[in-house]
């Protein structure tokens, strides 16, 4: 063959080649993201005690805030935050005075910490807090703006705040919701948990515990319901209904894509899976599972703003995800909700549970209940 076709036909070789692989980058559900690694950066390694961290936030890509219990050898406890101003290059821990549950910030220095006592307003982007709300049972809070918030919590706690936590007002539509099954609930028997907007469209659950006594004559399946309360104008209305549930609600996220995703997580451990992420359309009763696997158990999911999401699950040891022992940490990324692809994660994080803050798609972390925090880093 003479050179210049050999050359001709190695070129063509080569296009076909460039614009197969160009095709398989464009079908493939990894992103630059999933060629990035998860990688330890912090870890609380004191021996004889457990750093729990129960939620984190990163309203920015330099700053988070992570929260939990410290317990130590004979089951002392102590609550304690850790931030970083830095995207994770350093982290700060600050002892506080009561244990938190959860977190929830607007911006670097506009936050709040729930607590087992009460609810705190973050000073210094979390290095230190000044008490909001001295009350028992608060379990969430979320604020739509640094005056406009709500607290939910144990036996029908639904609040509204207009003035930053100064004064707070109960919300009606939470007390109602106890009988949204058709039979009178009594109001411990409701456990409102989740909280979630996306722009002025808010949902707001409530799981009824299904080992409360029911009033005569009604149905076990009374009890195995959630109360939905939804709002389309940011709170000024609300609109109430009741879904049957064979499961516990883990998370809850509304996406700026018009679709709601939720962690459902089975107690019984007879059933197939420990936990699975379902989608719906907004308003749509119908839903599909989208994640769920038998030899895992999600503990967290979170949505991206181009339409992805993270899933953060627990490999346990042994052959049950019923076993209360730290497992592998494993986290996956999905740019369609359809295909997902496992990343590549620190060969130290065990955990039995994780959760999840995304700052941006490039910059999100993953704190577990065993004292670390993992950053996505670039592989190069």
């Amino acid at each position: 063959m003479p050179a210049a076709a050999k050359t001709a036909c190695s070129r063509t070789r080569l296009g076909k080649t460039t614009l197969a692989l160009a095709l398989a980058l464009l079908a493939s559900p990894a992103s630059l993201r999933a060629a990035g690694r998860w990688k330890i950066q912090y870890l609380y390694d004191q021996a004889g005690f457990n750093f729990d961290i129960r939620d984190i936030a990163c309203p920015s890509a330099q700053r988070c805030v992570a929260a939990g219990v410290i317990t130590d050898q004979n089951d002392r406890r102590r609550g304690a935050v850790v931030v970083t101003s830095d995207g994770g290059r350093h982290w700060s821990q600050f002892e506080v005075k009561e244990q938190p549950l959860s977190l929830f910030f607007l911006d670097e220095t506009t936050g709040w910490m729930v607590t087992d006592h009460g609810l705190w307003s973050a000073v210094e982007g979390g290095r230190s807090w000044n008490r909001v709300e001295n009350r028992k049972g608060i379990l969430q809070a979320y604020f739509l703006d640094a005056n406009h918030g709500y607290i939910a919590g144990a036996s029908s706690l639904l609040d509204e705040t207009l003035d930053g936590g100064k004064t707070w007002t109960k919300l009606p539509q939470g007390i109602a919701a106890s009988s949204g099954t058709g039979v009178t609930i009594e109001a411990r028997a409701v456990s409102f948990d989740s909280i979630a907007f996306q722009g002025p469209h808010g949902i707001i659950i409530g799981e009824i515990d299904p080992s409360a006594p029911l009033p005569k004559g009604a149905g076990r399946s009374a009890a195995r319901r959630v109360i939905v309360l939804e709002t389309l104008d940011r709170g000024k209305n609300w609109n109430t209904s009741s879904v049957p549930l064979d499961a516990g609600l883990g998370r809850l996220r509304l996406s700026k894509q018009g679709f709601v995703l939720t962690l459902l997580v089975y107690a019984e451990a007879h059933s197939a899976l420990a936990s699975a992420v379902f989608q719906a359309a907004l308003g749509e009763p119908r839903s599909r599972m989208i994640f769920g696997e038998r030899d895992r158990t999600v503990t967290d999911v979170a949505l991206l703003d181009d339409g992805g999401a993270v899933v953060a699950a627990v490999e346990p040891p042994g052959n049950s995800p019923q076993v209360p022992i730290p497992g592998k940490l494993k986290i996956l990324e999905s740019r369609n909700l359809k295909l997902w692809q496992e990343m590549d994660v620190d060969y130290r994080a065990l955990a039995q549970s994780a959760v999840i803050a995304v700052a941006d798609p490039g910059h999100i972390w993953v704190a577990t209940d065993t004292g670390a925090i993992l950053g996505l880093v670039n592989s190069e």
